[in-house]
């Protein structure tokens, strides 16, 4: 294995790891880091992150859905105002979405709803990819993703969406982004979906410090993903690793793919 090749994890809550997680992924070649947020104080240390490692960490600012049921909207203000004041500055607007794990009433998928509304305006006012999470709602939320995407013509990434092969072959017909994760190293049907996905829409993330399988999540495990999907996918690493970063400066600055 060459330690070199290049990957990215673009998707992790590194605010939540180490600092010298940074290092240690770089170690392991992988970087840049998409460094997503959740609530006004990740976001703010998102930013604290991506100042201090400009190029490694990459910043996206969002309202997690499980922030938003448990807080409340009418609480969300300052995590509204921050969104709407720094998003000219990050890369990824995210994560956001829907979660009906959390959100059981109508009310609160409403709120959810709304809040993921307001991301989206946002991201459209400042011509940037978003980042969604979608557990136990993964067609609704797919749904707006494709409408979304429709609209603006701008990326869309469904994180850790490996679950249905037919939403994957929905996302590839409609140009959305699905990241595969370290579900897939045990888990045979994530790896089977993870298949699915289209060679230009492949993103990879770590979705750390969510501990899968027992191991805990850090951004170096992307380099494991990405050495069993070129196994699964019968592909070289080499040009799986070029390919992949491909993928990720196309979502990241909205240039088009053929799908």
């Amino acid at each position: 294995m060459d330690s070199l090749l290049p990957f990215a994890d673009s998707h992790c809550h590194l605010d939540q790891l180490a600092e010298d997680a940074v290092g240690e992924a770089a170690a392991a070649g992988v970087s840049p880091i998409v460094a997503v947020s959740q609530d006004v104080d990740s976001m703010s240390a998102v930013l604290a992150l991506a100042g201090r490692y400009p190029g490694q960490v990459l910043p996206g600012l969002g309202i997690h859905p499980c922030t938003v049921t448990e807080r409340g909207f009418d609480r969300l203000a300052p995590d509204l105002a921050l969104l709407s004041e720094r998003a000219a500055d990050v890369a990824v607007i995210g994560e956001t979405g829907l979660d009906y794990k959390w959100a059981t009433s109508e009310q609160q998928q409403a709120e959810q709803l709304r809040v993921l509304e307001l991301h989206f305006a946002t991201a459209a006012r400042h011509h940037k990819p978003v980042n969604l999470h979608s557990r136990r709602c993964l067609r609704q939320t797919l749904e707006h993703a494709v409408a979304f995407h429709r609209d603006t013509g701008l990326a869309v990434q469904m994180h850790w969406f490996t679950e249905s092969k037919k939403l994957a072959r929905i996302c590839n017909d409609e140009g959305i982004y699905v990241s595969v994760g370290p579900t897939i190293l045990a888990n045979e049907q994530a790896a089977t979906v993870a298949c699915e996905v289209n060679d230009d829409l492949l993103l990879l993330e770590s979705d750390a410090p969510v501990a899968v399988d027992g191991i805990p999540g850090h951004p170096r495990r992307v380099r494991e993903v990405a050495e069993k999907l070129a196994g699964l996918r019968g592909v070289s690493l080499e040009g799986l690793a070029e390919q992949l970063l491909a993928n990720l400066q196309r979502y990241l600055t909205g240039a088009s793919t053929d799908a």
